[in-house]
């Protein structure tokens, strides 16, 4: 019996909780402050602890809001309250301002060069929950990719460059690893040529079985993420995860190039120690030659 099976027949049990109400429970300033004190307090809290430490005053307020709480989001316990797992999941949510629009970065100059033109005049911005990365002298889009608002204004200009680049690979390489960065469910990758915002790109697409989340991704990114890659790139000393993946040409701005339509094979050349390598994907992004 599958996942959809099994959670259709808890649901007519009654034992299930619908997204409606499971949100619904969250819509109180109370109730969210609630969650944010026990993410943030030495929990479990007793009931004094916990009412002293909201900005509510009426207890007849306080405990409604509390009684809404416990179960899904609070476990209440005889030592006191504390989060439940779901519980921790909706304060970590308000904790990186997701649900907040408006946030933004002004673009500043940081310590990268571009991988298309060498020039050093690149810069990181943050707009619309996504960290952007750019170079102004070849007027390139470098990067592109979520990141959560809170973290973005909280680092300094380094550490924002630093958590940007590791995070966005990290993101990639569970994606490539078949599962979904946003919602754990599968994901695959199909290449697909018709989906290229530029002429001569052919990205490679990512589709979760469950969640609306799509990830388009230059092929040399995911590539980047491989053993095989990093490996032959260990060889020569180089540790591909220290380097911030846009200064490299190969894994965001390089075209790779269709060798055959039936069935889809693409090649893209890898540069390892100033010799061009070929590595040739399928139309599932998986390796078929590896000339090293």
């Amino acid at each position: 019996m599958g996942r959809r099976d099994r959670t259709s027949e808890e649901s007519d049990d009654g034992g299930g909780t619908t997204p409606e109400d499971s949100f619904g429970r969250l819509t109180n300033t109370t109730r969210l402050e609630i969650l944010r004190t026990l993410a943030t307090g030495d929990t479990p809290l007793d009931y004094t602890d916990l009412f002293e430490r909201v900005s509510v005053t009426d207890s007849g307020q306080f405990n409604y809001h509390l009684r809404q709480l416990v179960d899904e989001y609070v476990d209440k316990a005889e030592r006191g309250y504390a989060l439940t797992q779901s519980g921790r999941q909706a304060a970590n949510l308000l904790a990186t301002n997701s649900l907040q629009g408006g946030t933004s970065r002004q673009f500043r100059r940081i310590d990268s060069r571009c991988g298309g033109c060498g020039s050093a005049a690149v810069e990181i911005g943050y707009r619309e929950g996504e960290g952007i990365v750019r170079c102004p002298d070849c007027d390139r889009q470098l990067a592109r990719f979520d990141f959560p608002p809170a973290a973005a204004t909280a680092y300094s200009l380094e550490e924002f460059v630093d958590a940007f680049a590791r995070r966005t690979r990290a993101y990639f390489g569970l994606a490539d690893d078949g599962i979904c960065p946003f919602c754990a469910h599968s994901l695959s990758f199909e290449i697909r040529p018709s989906a290229a915002t530029r002429p001569d790109d052919v990205p490679a697409v990512g589709t979760c079985t469950e969640c609306p989340a799509g990830i388009r991704a230059p092929i040399g990114l995911l590539l980047s993420t491989r053993a095989r890659i990093l490996s032959a790139f260990a060889d020569v000393g180089v540790n591909l995860r220290e380097t911030p993946f846009w200064e490299l040409d190969w894994c965001t701005l390089d075209a790779p190039e269709i060798r055959r339509t039936d069935p889809l094979a693409v090649e893209l050349d890898v540069e390892i120690a100033g010799q061009s390598t070929r590595v040739v994907v399928d139309s599932e992004a998986e390796i078929l030659e590896f000339d090293r």
